[in-house]
């Protein structure tokens, strides 16, 4: 049995993962990114020496997203390597495992190794289609994150066989922001393909850009501070496709949001 000490329910052989967590959450929230940076170095430090390889594991997975939001290629790529080399080492597979991969994956194609990552897509998908029910919102990000991967590799129709299996999971939760970001990468996917191929696609991408207007619409959906991330994302899409009504409105909205939370 694992050693406790006396004021602690925490095993003393462990991190306090969930409580670096919520800690970290809490630095996010002040954009806090240097204290972010130094706590996570913190914990990596205190799982090498308390030789706690799942939380090692962990925050290795926490700095591969920092490093990749931060642009630090050397640092994301290493971290995720050894979060990966850490994985291949057990001989069971875990939801909790998948995400792993999936943010590995997701780092190796942000920096530019897509190709790398692609086996690690497919780790995780096995994983989260096995044991995810089908209308987990977990998984409609997976077919997301995978589709850009597959479209950057001009996979375009498997792309859009995701993008349209990522809005199926979830309609069928209802009332989500990622509704309409799905439609405007359906959207740039369309644009894209006719990039390449020379085929004119504006009738495509016009449908696209209306869904996802249409979907910011939706009653079901909060107006807090991720609608208003998502309106910005959507407005730049929306300029970018010539919808500039489109645009000016969602920036409003997004102020007024954010000048409420003032």
């Amino acid at each position: 049995m694992e050693k406790k000490c006396c004021c602690c329910k925490e095993p003393t052989g462990a991190i306090p993962f969930l409580r670096i967590i919520d800690k970290l959450d809490s630095l996010f929230a002040k954009n806090d990114l240097a204290e972010a940076k130094r706590l996570l170095e913190y914990w990596e430090g205190e799982a090498r020496a308390l030789g706690d390889m799942r939380g090692l594991c962990e925050i290795l997975s926490e700095q591969v997203g920092f490093y990749r939001s931060s642009g630090d290629k050397e640092k994301g790529l290493k971290a995720a390597q050894e979060a990966i080399d850490i994985l291949d080492g057990e001989d069971s597979d875990s939801v909790a495992n998948a995400t792993i991969y999936l943010n590995c994956a997701t780092t190796m194609k942000a920096f530019g190794e897509v190709d790398k990552a692609m086996p690690y897509y497919g780790k995780a998908k096995d994983v989260y289609e096995r044991m995810l029910p089908e209308d987990d919102f977990r998984l409609a990000g997976f077919y997301n994150n995978y589709a850009t991967a597959l479209s950057e590799l001009t996979r375009y129709d498997e792309a859009k066989a995701c993008y349209e299996k990522a809005i199926e999971v979830l309609k069928k939760s209802g009332g989500y922001c990622e509704i309409a970001i799905t439609y405007v990468n359906l959207a740039q996917l369309e644009f894209d393909k006719a990039q390449a191929s020379g085929v004119i696609c504006d009738d495509e991408i016009d449908k696209y850009v209306e869904l996802a207007y249409e979907s910011l619409n939706d009653k079901q959906i909060g107006r807090d501070v991720d609608y208003a991330h998502t309106c910005e994302k959507c407005a730049a899409a929306f300029a970018f496709f010539g919808y500039f009504m489109y645009k000016q409105e969602l920036e409003e909205r997004a102020k007024q949001i954010y000048d409420s939370n003032r």
